[in-house]
């Protein structure tokens, strides 16, 4: 009976080697999910032993690719199985060895992608002095380092793992970095020029700013360029250079924001009425409760051509734009209401012709 099992293995092996091989694939397939899921419960166990580091979401989206790589795994093997020549083993040996690296950096780059703000600090003392939005700007700027540096190293392990001379690239690359620093001394500038919007901190992403040819709000920081979207919805694509070497306004760093400007009453406004007027609507302002009162000036400023003008220069609390012409419109609203109770005038630009009739 063995003699007889023996032979028909021995008549049939490859056969047999195909099966165990699709055996061997379907195993790794099927299975890929249950393994991935039982290494994220370990990681999710170790990681946040003592405090929580990483959620069970976030685990499970940066290990996702290994299920891939057991994929990969099982065809290996699999083909392995089959006692193909030694040639072709080599080639999978080699296949399969970029599979891996390809994996490893899908893993890197979605751990960059979901990695906290802590992943990207240099020291607490740095974090302190750090508010909300500049870590925002540093964490992309950092991000896109990390995923070029990742990029690089996974490239190189590639082109070694085909045989490819890399020193030879490495020098190559390195003979022809002056051409190209002398070729890219705009793109140097814009580099540096990066750095010190990130340090320096005239503003940050998200931030409203307006300098001598733009205004609108920073969307993006790279190394090359600040990206801002204007009022109008426009995508502006500015320069860092030509960005830091000029004059830049922080309309989002305002604590407060100050409003001036005047109104004109009638020439035939009496003394009495003017102060009562002045008075009356300096308190209306003075009792709104998201305007400064201590900062509020209101006086009768001067004698125009058409009018007696009466300026009005106040802070209010909130910033935001439309919340700064609310308010003014509120105060504009309490400064008719006041006229028209006093039974003044707002003045508008006029003109007296006198006509000399003179007799012949």
């Amino acid at each position: 009976m063995l003699t007889l099992i023996s032979d028909i293995i021995a008549s049939n092996l490859f056969l047999f080697r195909v099966l165990a091989s699709v055996l061997i694939f379907l195993a790794f397939w099927i299975f890929k999910s249950s393994v991935t899921k039982g290494i994220v419960k370990v990681l999710e166990k170790l990681l946040n032993r003592k405090r929580q580091i990483a959620d069970h979401s976030t685990l499970t989206f940066v290990l996702t690719p290994l299920k891939s790589l057991l994929a990969v795994s099982g065809l290996y093997f699999a083909l392995i199985n089959l006692h193909l020549p030694a040639g072709f083993n080599q080639f999978l040996l080699k296949a399969y060895r970029i599979s891996f690296i390809i994996v490893i950096t899908w893993i890197l780059l979605r751990l960059c992608d979901c990695a906290s703000g802590s992943f990207f600090q240099f020291s607490r003392k740095l974090d302190e002095h750090l508010d909300v939005n500049l870590n925002k700007t540093l964490m992309t700027f950092l991000k896109k380092i990390v995923k070029v540096l990742i990029f690089t190293v996974s490239g190189i392990a590639i082109l070694s793992e085909t045989g490819t001379n890399v020193t030879t690239i490495i020098t190559g690359i390195g003979l022809g970095g002056l051409t190209f620093a002398l070729a890219a001394q705009d793109t140097a500038q814009n580099l540096f020029g990066g750095m010190v919007i990130l340090f320096d901190r005239p503003f940050a992403v998200d931030d409203w700013i307006s300098t001598p040819d733009i205004e609108g709000v920073v969307e993006d920081i790279t190394f090359r360029s600040t990206r801002i979207r204007t009022f109008p919805n426009a995508l502006v694509i500015v320069p860092n250079s030509s960005l830091v070497s000029s004059p830049i306004t922080n309309w989002s760093r305002m604590n407060k924001r100050r409003a001036s400007f005047s109104i004109g009453l009638t020439y035939d406004t009496p003394k009495e009425k003017m102060e009562t007027c002045v008075s009356r609507i300096t308190e209306m302002v003075n009792q709104n409760p998201e305007i400064i009162p201590e900062d509020t000036v209101i006086r009768f400023n001067s004698f125009k051509d058409s009018s007696l003008e009466i300026s009005l220069v106040f802070f209010t609390r909130p910033t935001s734009f439309a919340d700064f012409q609310r308010i003014k419109e509120t105060v504009n609203y309490g400064i008719m209401q006041i006229v028209e109770e006093e039974g003044l005038s707002f003045a508008f630009p006029t003109q007296t012709l006198y006509v000399n009739n003179l007799s012949k």
